[in-house]
This record gives C-alpha cells, structure tokens and sequence, in this order.
C-alpha cells in the first residue's frame, strides 16, 4: 500500500524539500497541489516539470480566485511568464503567498503587486479608484453599484492626497 500522497514520481525527495525551504506550504501541502495538478492534466508534470497550465485548469483546483474581482491581477502577478499560464512553481508561490502560514510582511508585498494595476511600482489614486470599483461592482453583469466621482473621493481619502 502506498500513501496517496505520494508524488515521487513526478516531483523528487530533494525537489520537494527545496520547494518547502522556498516556500510557507508544508510538506503535503505542496504533494497535494502536484496531485491534484496531475489530476487536472494527467501526465503533464512527469512529461515536463515546467509545464504551463492555462487558467481553467488553475481554477479547477482553486475556484476561489474565479470569484475575486483581482482574477485578472493574481495571474498578472503570478505568471512568472505573463501570458496566463501557470507552472508549477508559479501555483506554489500563490498558495504559499494566501497561505495562512505566510507572515504579514510577505502577503503584503505580494498584495502590493495585485493592486498596482498600472504596474508603476505605486498604488496611486487611479489604482485605488480601479480597486473601489473592482470591489464595488456585481458578480455577473458588471453594472458598476458606486459612481466614479464617489469612487475617486473614497480613493483620495484613503490616498490622504487630498
């Protein structure tokens, strides 16, 4: 009988101890994610440890990220190779980053990177205007529920750029 965690096939003892040093994801937490990945798309990782998996395989084993208003942002961020796709190490980073056991610090640097929709390296008061209507809007049609100039007083007090 063997565990059913067990991904040795597909990721090595000293691949995986690496990826828990590198990372806030325990052990089986990260044997988990390659089981279900491999679940997802059989046989790809074994074929190609670096292989790039497309947004709905991703949100097939984290459906939650479907929901959030910064979809589009978190794939931004964590495609290593900005083009909507994943590896790997890509999902380990993002799991690790909304991980509970990633220190405040970390989950802020990387939350830093989702809201910077300008990619200027500042959040500034037109990012925080795009995040008051992300937030602000219905799931499914889009219709904003707050008006730009309310959106941009609330982003200006909070900017405390006045």
């Amino acid at each position: 009988m063997g565990n059913y965690l067990s991904t040795n096939y597909i990721l090595p003892e000293e691949t995986l101890v690496t990826y828990v040093e590198l990372t806030y994801l325990k052990k089986n937490e990260i044997q988990y994610i390659v089981k279900i990945l491999d679940n997802v798309n059989p046989g790809k990782l074994c074929e190609n440890i670096q292989h790039r998996f497309t947004i709905d395989e991703v949100e097939t084993i984290l459906p939650q990220i479907r929901c959030s208003p910064f979809r589009d942002s978190i794939y931004r961020v964590f495609s290593s190779q900005k083009d909507n796709h994943l590896s790997l190490e890509d999902i380990l980073d993002l799991c690790s980053a909304f991980s509970k056991h990633c220190p405040s610090k970390v989950r802020a640097a990387w939350a830093f990177y989702i809201f910077d929709f300008d990619g200027d390296n500042q959040i500034s008061v037109d990012d925080l205007i795009e995040t008051v209507h992300r937030l602000t809007r219905c799931d499914q049609d889009e219709h904003e529920t707050i008006d730009s100039a309310t959106a941009e007083h609330v982003a200006r007090m909070v900017s405390c750029r006045q």
